[in-house]
């Protein structure tokens, strides 16, 4: 089974709002990886210029084994963020004295031309002794990344981009350009001395750099986003066909289903695959019943208007051919053969009354939605089974258990038990009429059930049919247990009716 229409829709929806922020955390992390890159290259930069100061001013011939296993590598460990804080430039202190330039300048220079760092070497003072421009002499000892280095620690900053340029706004999507990565690493006297303890220092190296800028990174390295770029016009595209086939795709087929529907033409059901969103699958089946419901109603107004057309015809011809002779040979006709005739246009126009106001309360039964107004049972069948003892019939009711009150208005009680009783009255040869309620947890049985001579079994097969009766000669219409019929299943109930040797039993069901 799909999903549904709401969860489709508010996953994509919330998959678009968080692009943005997706692209944002990517370029965020982005940017860190160039700042971290760059920490990366400045800390080997400095540590190769930092054993050359060594040999310079402390020669170490031979590496010293470590005392423990642990002390055996110590490297310093790139911890830049751009989430820390973010310090002014930084500017140099007073000179106080004058430095010979040393072998080390010359390297320092070489180091500019190909990697564009600033390095300087700091004694175990905090005054320059050697650098890439040539100036020396120097204290920088005030700046913190200095101080924690000739303290035998690593602390690195950022810091903002000293720049004759206008600054950056602060809608632009790159930080990195604007700042500039600095670090200070001790030199320690023995090589193999841990960052953080309190190891003898001979000085520190400074170094900085700007980080590449993110749009000229993404310049170089255009290359290789080219998979991501066609990854992800892949997925906007599996998107796009993923709502094509699961909602723009099954909404057309239903259209054009509803559009055969609506011009009454003969269509097989639209019926959604698996990955249809439920309210689509629950919209095919709806208009599909709904489709065999206008079948079904309008395969009933024809039916009922060809029996209607038909029961009417008979009493209506009777009238018409009792009118002109009437009116051809009144003259001619005794009055006994007038009285006849007349008598025959009464007893049709009677019967067609009675017929016509049936067809109504049928037709008022199975259009309507039914009345569930809750009445007394009990109360009812006694009040009815009086009613019918007081005209001279003997009914027998029978409450096997207190029944509760049932889901039905009084009228339409009524309209079922008088219509039922007059059945069984009629077909019972006088003999007693028993009306037996049984309350089960199943739901609500009512029996009534008449004693009189057995019918053919053809006659109960079409008991329920309008305009079936046995008793036209005596006024029957057809329409009586087809009037009950409608009411049982309008209530949800069923109703079955068993020949007996004795007469028959109808028995109603209705659920609690």
């Amino acid at each position: 089974m799909g999903l549904r229409v709401r969860t489709l829709f508010l996953t994509l929806f919330l998959l678009v709002l968080l692009v943005p922020f997706v692209v944002l955390g990517v370029l965020r992390l982005f940017e860190e990886a160039l700042i971290r890159e760059t920490e990366e290259v400045l800390l080997a930069e400095a540590v190769v210029i930092g054993e050359a100061y060594r040999q310079q001013v402390a020669p170490v011939h031979a590496l010293p084994e470590p005392t423990d296993d642990t002390l055996r590598f110590a490297p310093f460990v790139p911890r830049l963020e751009l989430s820390g804080p973010i310090l002014p430039p930084a500017k140099r202190g007073p000179t106080t004295t004058t430095v010979a330039p040393g072998r080390l300048d010359l390297m320092l220079e070489r180091v500019i031309v190909r990697n564009l760092s600033g390095v300087r070497v700091v004694d175990r003072n905090g005054l320059v002794v050697a650098s890439g421009q040539g100036e020396r002499g120097y204290r920088v000892d005030h700046l913190p990344e200095v101080q924690a280095a000739l303290q035998g620690d690593y602390r690195p900053v950022l810091r903002r981009r000293y720049s004759d340029e206008a600054a950056p706004p602060v809608s632009a999507l790159s930080r990195a350009a604007a700042l500039r990565v600095s670090i200070a690493i001790p030199v320690f006297a023995n090589p193999r001395a841990p960052v953080g303890g309190k190891a003898q220092v001979l000085g520190a190296v400074y170094a900085s750099r700007t980080p590449l800028d993110p749009r000229k990174a993404l310049w170089q390295w255009r290359q290789k986003l080219i998979l991501p770029v066609l990854v992800s016009i892949l997925v906007t595209l599996a998107i796009a066909v993923l709502l094509s086939v699961t909602i723009a795709g099954p909404l057309v087929r239903l259209r054009h289903f509803a559009e055969a529907v609506a011009q009454g033409k003969t269509i097989r059901a639209a019926i959604p695959d698996r990955t249809a969103p439920v309210e689509i699958v629950a919209l095919s089946k709806a208009i599909g019943e709904m489709k065999a419901q206008l079948e079904s109603r309008a395969h009933y107004i024809r039916e009922f208007a060809a029996n209607t057309a038909h029961e009417l015809k008979t009493p209506l011809t009777s009238i018409r051919g009792a009118s002109e002779l009437l009116l051809e040979d009144w003259e001619s006709m005794t009055p006994e053969q007038r009285q006849r005739f007349l008598s025959n246009i009464r007893d049709d126009s009677v019967r067609m009354n009675g017929l016509v106001g049936r067809i109504l309360e049928l037709a008022r039964i199975e259009a309507a939605p039914p009345n569930k107004e809750p009445t007394d049972l009990a109360a009812f069948l006694e009040g009815i089974t009086e009613r019918y003892r007081r005209a001279g019939h003997e009914l027998r009711l029978q409450l096997l258990a207190r029944p509760r009150p049932i889901g039905m208005s009084p009228e339409s009680l009524e309209m079922l038990f008088s219509n039922l009783l007059d059945n069984a009255v009629r077909h019972g040869a006088g003999q007693p009429v028993e009306v037996t309620v049984k309350d089960l947890p199943m739901g609500r049985i009512i029996e009534v059930r008449d004693r009189g001579p057995k019918l053919p079994e053809d006659h109960f097969a079409r008991a329920f049919e309008r305009f079936y009766s046995t008793e036209r000669h005596r006024g029957g219409t057809g329409l009586g247990l087809a009037i009950v019929k409608a009411i049982v299943e309008a209530h949800g109930g069923k109703i079955e009716v068993e020949a007996l040797d004795e007469g028959a039993c109808f028995t109603l069901w209705f659920p609690d």
